[in-house]
């Protein structure tokens, strides 16, 4: 049985940064069928895919993927709690992903951050540990099945809904709102400058991008609410309109995840380079 506590600070978590609607889940165990994921990893051989324990692949990402900012040890059991169910939710949700490829989950940021060498070297270990232990199992459902509860590092200021992001139909836990945490000054501001050269070929390498073999300019169509580029039109031989997401995904995967870091961004033009600036890390959908 979920703690009423935990319930209840995910549900908060999962609306959104600033989220103030109410969605009740149902809470309920894995079933035993879903006690380990097979993640595709790399090692010093290359690509490997792995069978690890459901709990322990929850471990490894919830070192993973949280960061803690604060050093008071009744919040960090808390947040690692939550983290837990979340991640445990997240990778049986998502169970699936991968089966075209032979594995379940992959270690990157497309499904969840794992990184198992954290076990050893995250002053956390033993706090996340014990948090994964008494959430053992637990699961956030809604509507019958499990919740798809989506995180990212910061969202900026304020989350966007998952039907602006990614199109589609948006749960009512992932329509977006105000960040009602911390100050505006605490969200990450950041600058990616790049050739137009570098950032074509990036482009170049998602079929949903592509510009061929020249790429003149980036527009921002549109924004959704929350002020993050909606629509991307890419000028090029090839001129085509994507989703700012779809645009972040293929520039993310092609130079790194520190490169383009949310769709909150300003660009300009200078010659045969381009300068984003932004603020916030990740797709600005859900938990931050």
């Amino acid at each position: 049985m979920v703690r009423t506590a935990i319930l209840v600070g995910a549900i908060a978590l999962l609306t959104g940064c600033g989220g103030s609607s109410r969605v009740e889940l149902p809470n309920a165990e894995v079933p035993a069928r879903l006690e380990s994921v097979r993640v595709q990893v790399r090692d010093a051989r290359g690509l490997a895919i792995r069978n690890v324990a459901l709990e322990d692949y929850v471990l490894a990402t919830v070192l993973s993927e949280v960061d803690p900012s604060s050093r008071d040890a009744a919040l960090l059991e808390r947040m690692y709690e939550v983290q837990a169910i979340i991640s445990r939710t997240y990778a049986v949700a998502h169970r699936d992903r991968h089966a075209h490829e032979g594995f379940d989950l992959c270690a990157g940021t497309h499904c969840q951050l794992y990184e198992p060498v954290r076990l050893r070297s995250s002053r956390w270990t033993a706090i996340a540990r014990d948090a994964v232990a008494r959430t053992r199992g637990e699961l956030l459902w809604f509507g019958g099945a499990p919740a798809e509860p989506l995180f990212h590092a910061d969202c900026g200021g304020r989350t966007s809904s998952a039907a602006t992001v990614w199109g589609g139909a948006a749960p009512s836990y992932l329509a977006g709102g105000r960040d009602g945490g911390p100050a505006r000054d605490a969200h990450v501001n950041w600058t990616f400058d790049t050739r137009l050269a570098d950032l074509r070929r990036a482009l170049n390498s998602d079929e949903r991008t592509t510009v061929g073999a020249a790429l003149r300019g980036v527009e921002i169509a549109s924004r959704d609410d929350a002020g993050r580029a909606a629509r991307i039109t890419l000028r090029g031989t090839r001129s085509v309109t994507v989703r700012g997401e779809v645009f972040r995904e293929a520039v993310t995967r092609a130079l790194g995840t520190r490169t383009l870091r949310s769709a909150l961004f300003t660009l300009t033009r200078s010659g045969d380079r381009i300068v984003f600036t932004g603020r916030g890390f990740g797709h600005g959908v859900g938990l931050c």
